[in-house]
């Protein structure tokens, strides 16, 4: 099945309203992490990715907040898909690669030069947009052909 790689915190959702508590517990609370904001056109586009494309999302967050990232994309409207959560760069490297073996990744959106990196080790069209601030219409020309 072909699947999309999706960055989650500055790609899809804006985190700015919460980034004076980072390295704090608050930082990652659920009242926190709920208030964050859908970036511009993600969720319409990734609706519209979702009609080709199995949605996986993945970020840079502790995995023992996989639950409420889950209830943040369900609640603001994002497709369905699966989510996957690692702090550590090379930990989300193993997990993309394993997501490779199961999935034919056509290509990763992502907002940082990591996000790129890993992208192409696994092997797929890399989109890296603008965090916070992404123009998903380039990912429409390249994905949706439109």
């Amino acid at each position: 099945m072909d699947a999309i790689l999706i960055f989650i915190d500055g790609t899809i959702c804006d985190t700015r309203h919460r980034h004076h508590l980072f390295g704090t517990s608050h930082f990652y609370s659920e009242s926190q992490i709920l208030k964050d904001l859908p970036t511009s056109d993600s969720v319409k586009c990734l609706k519209e990715l979702s009609q080709k494309y199995k949605i996986i999302y993945i970020g840079a967050r502790p995995n023992c907040y996989k639950d409420i990232t889950k209830k943040w994309i369900n609640e603001t409207g994002f497709p369905d898909g699966n989510v996957y959560l690692s702090e550590n760069q090379s930990d989300r490297l193993k997990i993309a690669k394993k997501l490779k073996e199961q999935y034919n990744i056509i290509a990763g959106i992502g907002d940082r030069w990591d996000d790129n990196e890993m992208h192409l080790e696994i092997g797929c069209i890399s989109i890296i947009l603008k965090e916070f601030e992404g123009d998903w219409n380039t990912v429409r020309k390249y994905l949706l052909k439109q």
